[in-house]
């Protein structure tokens, strides 16, 4: 099941290139804030305790946020990724990350345009209604039905 977030973008970040530690190409990402404070669903207020999560998109995935700036609404799908290392002291750390994977505009409804009337032209002949079948009396109940 895939993670995702809605909210509006706060900040794109520039390409940032990370060396290689054996010589080979560059480690490339982005970082991208979304600002996904919830609001009340009664009184329409923003939440008190804000929402803005980092993602970090990498490789070929950076340039996908050329599409987008700040303000824009979006939806992004991530995977949380937690690495385990030990330090210069022995001691074990735990880093998490949050990569975005896909990132993509938030749908606006397009209003439906109204019905329009049908125009009837003087050359153009109305559109057919049958007449109503005739109203019978319902059969008497003292006769039988065969």
């Amino acid at each position: 099941m895939a993670n995702t977030i809605t909210g509006k973008i706060a900040y794109i970040g520039p390409i940032q290139q990370i060396p290689s530690k054996n010589g080979g190409n560059p480690f490339v990402k982005r970082e991208i804030v979304i600002d996904s404070t919830r609001f009340d669903p009664y009184t329409g207020e923003r939440d008190k305790f804000e929402n803005f999560p980092l993602f970090e998109f990498s490789g070929d995935k950076c340039a996908d946020l050329d599409n987008f700036q700040v303000n824009d609404v979006v939806t992004v799908s991530f995977d949380i990724q937690g690495r385990k290392w030990v330090d210069a002291e022995g001691k074990t750390k735990y880093i998490n990350s949050v990569r975005g994977y896909k990132i993509e505009a938030r749908q606006q409804r397009i209003p439906q345009p109204a019905p329009q009337q049908q125009v009837v032209y003087q050359h153009q002949q109305p559109a057919y209604n049958p007449p109503m079948p005739p109203d019978f009396p319902p059969p008497p109940q003292d006769e039988p039905p065969f």
